[in-house]
């Protein structure tokens, strides 16, 4: 009903408005090498610890046991489509940065569906329909062999997009490039980095944790693969503009700043769970635009079937729409490294009290959206009322904060977000904006055009020196220069940050680590206590040891949370289709009816 996700760019309805930036080349599949065989996984330098975990959420699917799944039977086909009904288009509110799974601007955001849940199938994936951890297509069942080991059984006969085996031997390239915190992947953040992989026989693999991982399952949601000797043999530019994986649809045609073409993949193999059944819609279109008017307008017109966070207001205008929470919270991140003020815990309290959250949320929203100042959901292992609660709007009480702290008004605190971004997420930063300096502080609104250079600005955090010398032993960001891409502080970045494993562990890989990029937060004592947190099994000791990180994370001020994101779909009159629990699309849950 409200939000959309952190990334950016935009267009308005028709094709001819495409993106500034974009290249003029069109990519399509036949470009795509035929398989060879499979090169060895990339080596890796020795990473700090780290492991796994998840929960449930209010109105979200309850925590399981990561216990061996039950071998997946074939589904049957969906019977044939109605002829007439054998295309769909769908839309976002940004273009994503690259098509390639593991490219720079690929995410997990709604907008790169067709660079992961299209084209890809996952290690593990969560079923919000009986809140069960299942395989996708290439894995019959796993199993736990020791507290750092887990064994993934393989099914035999799928390929990928390029006729390649997947094999145990594609297992481990994917399980160790996902594991490596400077690569461009999704994963990272929720396994940890440093895993490895062995090979056992052409369809087992063990993926093995630095440290105890007792729910690795869980946390391997990101973890996606593409055939390695097609990736090893591609240039760069190459590598954005495909993705080869074994999802249930193949990339045929890209033209930047217009769409993305989709057929389904004729060799996908399906299994007995709801996300990988076989494909009934034969070809998908994804296209974008920024202004939610427009993509509801889209819907009514019959030019989408489709459409992503279209808002309450816009919601009013389309017959079908659906809605449902997404994992996310829209919150801002203080750069807490590189930032003279923003280093200061005094400075970042007074930045939360000078924002009456609950009033402004209330003008934008019609009172429909509360208050939440937790990082993660509430139902996320280590979220409590306590940590999670609105601060106390009090503009004198900031204004003594910054004057215990020494503020310099010279000091700029910026903060950095993008168009379209988010469901009236503009208007938000720029009210946000407004108290910072109702109380005496020098802020300005970034606003940046272009995705790429909003991703930029995201991804220049501490995790970026991972692979340097000394780095991972004395963890020393706070005295480096800020790294590139942007090579400056990020101030205050605007982000809807996802926890789809529903465990702090998320963020403590992640937001909070030395070795993520996206972390403005860096702290050899912290990264020792959050690993010791991730090794606890799940039950009361670990929901105990992450509700004193997220007590942590909310009494040091991290980061200025503001509420759980909710979306509202719109569809077609003739399209059926339930939202998952994340905001995620995977193309072959979505048929016409009948």
């Amino acid at each position: 009903m409200a939000c959309g996700t952190a990334e950016e760019p935009a267009a308005a309805p028709a094709a001819e408005q495409q993106q500034e930036a974009a290249p003029t080349a069109t990519f399509s599949a036949q470009m795509i090498p035929q398989a060879t065989a499979a090169p060895e996984a990339p080596a890796m330098e020795a990473q700090p610890a780290d492991t796994s975990s998840s929960q449930p959420a209010q109105e979200q699917p309850q925590q399981q046991q990561a216990a061996p799944t039950a071998a997946p039977a074939p589904t049957a086909a969906p019977p044939p489509a109605d002829p007439a009904k054998n295309s769909a288009v769908v839309v976002t509110e940004a273009e994503p940065a690259s098509i390639g799974a593991w490219s720079e601007g690929c995410s997990a955001e709604i907008h790169s569906m067709g660079c992961q849940d299209f084209v890809t199938d996952f290690l593990t994936w969560l079923d919000d329909r009986t809140a069960e951890i299942v395989p996708l297509s290439g894995v019959v069942d796993w199993e736990q062999i020791g507290v750092d080991r887990w064994q993934f059984n393989l099914r035999d006969g799928v390929k990928f997009h390029n006729g390649a085996p997947w094999n145990a031997a594609a297992a481990k390239y994917g399980i160790e490039y996902n594991a490596f915190p400077d690569n461009p992947s999704a994963s990272v953040t929720w396994t940890g980095p440093d895993m490895t992989a062995e090979v056992i026989d052409d369809l087992t693999v063990h993926a093995v944790c630095p440290n105890p991982c007792p729910i690795y399952p869980r946390t391997a949601l990101f973890a996606d693969f593409q055939d390695p000797t097609w990736f090893e043999g591609a240039s760069e530019e190459e590598r954005s503009l495909m993705t080869v994986g074994f999802g249930p649809y193949r990339i045929i045609d890209y033209t930047p700043g217009v769409s993305t073409e989709f057929e389904a993949y004729e060799d996908y193999l399906p299994n007995e769970n709801w996300f990988s059944q076989a494909p009934s819609i034969q070809y998908l279109t994804h296209t974008y635009r920024a202004e939610a008017p427009v993509r509801a307008a889209m819907i009514r017109t019959g030019e989408a079937h489709w459409a992503a966070d279209i808002g309450f207001e816009e919601a009013e205008t389309v017959s079908n729409t659906v809605s449902g929470k997404t994992a996310e919270v829209y919150t801002l991140v203080f750069d807490t490294v590189f930032h003279e003020e923003l280093a200061k815990k005094e400075v970042r309290l007074a930045l939360s009290h000078a924002v009456d959250c609950q009033t402004m949320l209330d003008s934008f929203f019609n009172g429909q959206i509360p208050c939440h100042q937790a990082i993660s959901m509430k139902g996320t292992v280590g979220i409590t009322d306590a940590n999670s609660a609105p601060r106390e709007y009090n503009p004198e009480l900031a204004e003594q904060l910054l004057a215990e702290a020494g503020y310099d008004p010279e000091n700029e605190i910026n903060i950095n977000t993008r168009p379209g971004s988010n469901i009236r997420g503009l208007e938000i930063m720029e009210s946000v904006i407004s108290f910072w300096r109702a109380v005496g502080v020098n802020a300005n609104l970034n606003s940046h055009g272009d995705l790429g250079a909003a991703r930029e600005i995201q991804i220049s955090g501490c995790g970026r020196f991972s692979g340097e010398p000394g780095y991972r032993e004395a963890m020393d960001c706070a005295d480096r220069d800020p790294p590139g891409p942007a090579f400056v502080s990020s101030h205050a970045y605007e982000v809807a940050t996802s926890n789809e494993i529903l465990d702090m562990q998320r963020f403590n890989n992640s937001r909070l680590s030395c070795f993520s990029r996206s972390s403005r937060h860096c702290s050899a004592d912290f990264e020792a206590w959050k690993t010791e947190a991730n090794s606890i099994p799940e039950g009361p000791d670990r929901t105990k040891a992450m509700e004193e990180i997220a007590d942590f994370a909310y009494e040091e001020a991290i980061f200025l949370p503001f509420f759980e994101v909710v979306y509202v779909y719109g569809l077609a009159d003739d399209i059926e289709w339930q939202p998952y629990y994340a905001p995620r699309l995977r193309g072959n849950t979505m048929r016409f009816t009948e």
